[in-house]
């Protein structure tokens, strides 16, 4: 009898306490969040948060809602306390396993994304693959407009960024990347940098992808343009696909590029790294605009390989002694590679690894395949 009424009190106790855990993890009383943006309040020293939720219709009800995101906005002097004050204004514990894009206002020092970023780390039903991406401006206008309403989705932010990044616009930053690069002594980590911009239409907004962030130690901001990303990626061997344009003595041509690879040769001239860059790319000549139309001659197809060869070394030539020489940041992980090198002299370099920067060596080469002309596919 006391062996029953054991078992018939523990049954009780775990259909209790499932039940109530059961009525807390009911998507209806979560805030499933879609997107987060963060600002820095400098004067208040207190961190601004836009946070984009989904919004779902609730009572069985099979109508989707005709605002399917809603915006709320919380201050606080850490993530955390905003977060908390966000629940004390819905009743309602956020949800971050489907949160789709992170963005950083450009208030926000290398320093304070850093120490923003502490909360989504450690919060566990966080995504450590969620994408990251900077504002040129406030992160609160590309995740909604001024009146607070949710005119562009973070779906359609998540979509921008993949596209460019396809196109090698830019780089698909994630989470576990920024904690991975910030970890490494010597290297610096990039957002994609987005703007809101309008359509056609002029009535609705959009976000487009505008090149790239470089979060430095310094303060001043250190931005790449779009073509400036595609040859950092060159460098980086991250490009996937992308079109560029090149011009000869007889005409200009356009290239769609199907493949590349990137090699980088580290070695020691005068205690110093040098770096040997070599790029490998096939592409197709989608359009050429020359004298002869519709009639391409093999000269053609020669001048059009070496001045595309010439684009590339030049672009990458430029993006690495820009963000060495004038920025002091390693975006290349030029350390990383050096580490594992020559650690031994790494390891007597790598603590004024920024000021030795400049003064650091490199070659670079590119070798351009053109594989078709239209539909013709060209023979080796």
């Amino acid at each position: 009898m006391k062996k029953l009424s054991a078992l018939f009190f523990g049954m009780v106790m775990i259909l209790t306490f499932s039940s109530c855990s059961y009525g807390e993890t009911e998507l209806k009383n979560r805030l499933i969040i879609e997107g987060i943006g963060i600002d820095y309040d400098e004067k208040e020293d207190m961190y601004d948060l836009t946070v984009q939720v989904l919004v779902t219709s609730g009572g069985g009800s099979d109508e989707a809602p005709e605002n399917p995101a809603v915006n709320y906005s919380v201050k606080g002097k850490t993530i955390a306390e905003a977060v908390g004050s966000l629940s004390d204004t819905t009743g309602k514990n956020p949800l971050y396993s489907q949160n789709r894009i992170i963005v950083a206002g450009s208030s926000l020092t290398r320093e304070k994304i850093v120490e923003a970023l502490d909360y989504f780390i450690r919060e566990y039903t966080a995504r450590a693959d969620v994408l990251m991406a900077a504002a040129a401006g406030d992160a609160k206008d590309i995740i909604s407009n001024s009146d607070g309403s949710s005119e562009i989705s973070a779906k359609i932010i998540e979509g921008a960024i993949q596209e460019s990044s396809v196109n090698s616009k830019c780089e698909n930053t994630e989470l576990y990347n920024i904690v991975n690069l910030y970890n490494e002594d010597t290297t610096t980590f990039t957002m994609p940098l987005l703007e809101v911009t309008t359509d056609r239409n002029l009535t609705a907004k959009t976000v487009k992808v505008t090149g790239t962030r470089v979060f430095s130690s310094g303060e001043d901001e250190n931005r790449m343009s779009d073509m400036e990303t595609m040859f950092f990626l060159f460098v980086s061997d991250k490009v996937q696909s992308g079109t560029f344009s090149v011009e000869t003595q007889d005409g200009a041509g356009a290239l769609d590029i199907i493949k590349s690879k990137t090699k980088t040769k580290v070695s020691v001239k005068d205690n110093l790294p040098f770096y040997e860059t070599e790029v490998k790319c096939t592409v197709d000549l989608v359009e050429y605009d020359g004298t002869r139309f519709g009639n391409i001659e093999k000269s053609d197809i020669l001048k059009i390989q070496k001045a595309a060869e010439s684009y590339i070394e030049e672009g990458m030539k430029e993006v690495i002694s820009r963000q060495l020489k004038e920025e002091k940041s390693d975006i290349f992980r030029f350390g990383r590679m050096f580490m594992k090198a020559q650690p031994e002299l790494y390891g007597k370099l790598s603590e004024n690894w920024s000021e030795i920067l400049p003064e650091i060596g490199f070659s670079v080469d590119a070798q351009v395949t053109v594989r078709r002309i239209g539909q013709e596919t060209l023979k080796a």
